[in-house]
């Protein structure tokens, strides 16, 4: 992923991770080379319709984009007066949604609750 910032764009570490414990959820850790590791948590839904559209009205915003014919997800994250926006390749963000949904398909995720599975 790359964080975009006024000059260029920064590359970040970025894990995306899923748990099946947590079926609702989908959580990045941000890593900028920086003793200092955000993580953010917030619903997989909000990150599979983002692929399509512009997904969110709160502290996460996602929405598609394509650049020079390849395919992006941004995301923007908001916390009190501190935002940030990345980038990352669609590609990857669809391969890792397709990993979640062979663990939990989308739409039954109470039927998982309490069912043990991770997916990074």
């Amino acid at each position: 992923m790359a964080l975009l910032e006024e000059e260029a764009p920064l590359p970040v570490v970025t894990d995306l991770r899923y748990d099946s414990t947590d079926p609702f959820s989908v959580f990045m850790v941000f890593n900028a080379g920086t003793d200092m590791v955000i993580e953010w948590e917030f619903g997989r839904e909000l990150l599979d319709s983002g692929r399509r559209r512009l997904t969110g009205l709160g502290d996460v915003q996602i929405w598609p984009a394509e650049i020079r014919g390849h395919g992006l997800v941004y995301m923007s994250f908001r916390s009190g007066w501190e935002k940030f926006v990345v980038a990352a390749s669609a590609v990857a963000i669809d391969e890792f949604m397709e990993r979640t949904a062979e663990v939990v398909p989308l739409g039954e995720e109470r039927s998982f609750l309490g069912v043990e599975g991770f997916v990074r």
